[in-house]
């Protein structure tokens, strides 16, 4: 890659990933196997969807309001930091859930593990906060940055 495409790609990353929806899950699917160390893992690609930690259209009395502002929650809600694999059942039912009830009934799955890397990091967290997604998104593109050689 050119200097100019590595700036651009990481750009990409530290920016609104799944509003590029081409290419979000397969650079999750990325991430998770570089966080599991788990080379030629297989995926189920159409069982595998992506959630929003902080969700796309929190309530007006959620916790999520409290703790992020509009100006947050528009810059952080499609960043990579604020995104985790779950499977289509899963997802479908997390919604918009305060971040308790979303790591208690979707984040674990039987015997309080979950299947994606990616998405047990977020288990680690009492709350997610603006600070925690900030520290999260710079690790995760920090990875692909170090495994892409950007």
């Amino acid at each position: 890659m050119t200097e100019t495409e590595k700036s651009e790609t990481r750009s990409r990353l530290e920016g609104e990933l799944y509003l590029v929806a081409k290419t979000r899950k397969f650079v999750l699917l990325r991430v998770d196997e570089l966080l599991s160390e788990a080379h030629g893992v297989k995926y189920d690609l159409p069982l595998i969807t992506v959630e929003h930690v902080l969700p796309q259209n929190p309530s007006a009395d959620s916790r999520w309001v409290e703790l992020f502002d509009s100006a947050q929650r528009e810059h952080w809600t499609h960043r990579l930091g604020n995104l985790v694999l779950l499977n289509r059942a899963k997802n479908s039912a997390a919604q918009n859930h305060d971040f308790a009830a979303k790591k208690a009934r979707y984040f674990t799955g039987r015997g309080g593990s979950v299947p994606f890397a990616l998405t047990s990091q977020v288990l680690q967290h009492d709350d997610w906060t603006p600070e925690a997604l900030a520290a999260r998104q710079r690790r995760l593109v920090d990875l692909l940055a170090t495994e892409w050689a950007l």
